[in-house]
């Protein structure tokens, strides 16, 4: 059920962020791509978020699945020649941007859940194992 959640999530914000990947702001004479550089970080957040929640790798593979889907049926071309996603620079670095940033957080290893030490007692330092 997490997964199935998981992969919705993807396509909605693989949709949304098709759509808001266009605002940018001005600062001066610089054009910043607001947009793009926000949903990039709410992307990787929520892999992240997904792979702590499913307790596996997989959380984060099945929400960049969704979104990877619904990001790249927003770059192709209907029909009537509609196209969200065109050929721009923009565009373009968030799409690439996006699919290496999502490999590396599904990459990511999980943080442990408890405060287990790795090495077994009898395996520490004798100085260590006796303050124990």
């Amino acid at each position: 059920m997490r997964a199935a959640a998981l992969l919705v999530l993807g396509l909605f914000l693989g949709f949304a962020g098709a759509l808001i990947q266009t605002y940018t702001i001005t600062l001066g004479s610089v054009r910043l791509p607001a947009g793009a550089l926000l949903s990039l970080v709410a992307v990787v957040l929520v892999a992240r978020a997904g792979a702590w929640w499913q307790g596996s790798r997989l959380g984060a593979i099945t929400f960049s699945a969704g979104w990877l889907g619904a990001t790249l049926m927003m770059g192709s071309t209907t029909g009537a020649g509609d196209l969200i996603l065109s050929s721009g620079t923009r565009q373009v670095g968030y799409l690439i941007g996006g699919t290496i940033l999502l490999a590396a957080a599904c990459g990511f290893p999980l943080l442990p859940a408890d405060d287990t030490p790795d090495q077994p007692v009898a395996a520490r330092s004798g100085a260590e194992a006796t303050d124990a």
